[in-house]
């Protein structure tokens, strides 16, 4: 391309702005640089291309989702990893517990994909929450309710009614490392709400345990689960919920879902209810 000529009665200042335009569009990949001020009357100078690198564009960050970390907090009867993973920094504390008897791994699923869900709907002013991702990994990898000492995990809290003679119990509270990593965890975060992640055989509902009425009402009319207190439909000595809710007076939510239902499935008709929950 040839030189480019300006017309002289145009103004000083004009001309160095129309030169630097006609300079980009003409050689577009390249840098121009503009002649010096030319004295009154002076011929125009003949601008010449100078090529120099271009100045890298500004990177766009693009801000995701981290997956949520999960920690060990203690280990199984048989040194498998007991996790949990805690998101946001709100007032409103919730734990949600993915599982305690290994037979139940419905909530296997929700407990995966709640973390990220809170992130995405926007709850971390509003609220912590901690999630423990199976209190009895012994079982769920044997599929038995117990745990690897044939231990109820679920009957071996210190709530007042505790029976030892039930082999089940595991003759002592907190005589399984188990329930000692669950027992941990409520006294470290000092839990708002507590949501256990259950199943039941043929029927599926709410139940919950301390001042937990209206939480439960709202979460049944979310998610369409009936519910049911807790000491109304089965005797549960030494259960999470006897310890937490109804002895220390946490508010319990037990959800149980009916057994056998895919994991897949669980997590999408409980997650509207579980985040309403878990904003307060």
């Amino acid at each position: 391309m040839g030189p480019i000529l300006l017309n002289p009665s145009v103004d000083r200042g004009h001309r160095r702005l129309v030169l630097i335009l006609l300079c980009t569009m003409a050689l577009g990949s390249t840098s121009c640089q503009a002649p010096p001020p030319q004295p009154a009357g002076a011929e125009p100078s003949i601008v010449r291309s100078t090529a120099v690198p271009l100045a890298p564009a500004t990177a766009v960050t693009t801000v995701t989702t981290a997956e949520p970390t999960w920690q060990p907090i203690a280990t199984s009867v048989q040194d498998r990893r007991i996790q949990a993973t805690t998101v946001g920094h709100g007032p409103h504390r919730v734990l949600f517990v993915g599982g305690i008897h290994g037979d139940e791994p419905e909530g296997s699923v929700t407990a995966a994909q709640l973390p990220a869900a809170f992130v995405a709907a926007g709850l971390s002013e509003a609220a912590t929450l901690t999630v423990i991702e199976d209190v009895n990994p012994d079982g769920r990898a044997a599929g038995t309710r117990g745990n690897a000492n044939g231990v109820d995990v679920n009957r071996n809290f210190p709530a007042r009614n505790f029976d030892s003679t039930i082999p089940e119990s595991g003759g002592e509270p907190l005589s399984q490392p188990e329930s000692r990593a669950l027992v941990d965890t409520i006294d470290r975060v000092h839990p708002d709400l507590i949501l256990v992640a259950h199943s039941w055989r043929g029927r599926q509902f709410i139940n919950f345990d301390g001042p937990a009425r209206q939480i439960a009402e709202q979460f049944s009319m979310t998610s369409g689960l009936p519910v049911e207190e807790s000491s109304s439909f089965a005797p549960t000595p030494g259960s999470f919920g006897s310890y937490a809710g109804r002895d220390r007076g946490m508010a319990v939510l037990t959800i149980e879902v009916l057994r056998g239902t895919d994991p897949t499935v669980v997590w999408p008709s409980l997650e509207e209810a579980l985040l309403q929950a878990i904003r307060g």
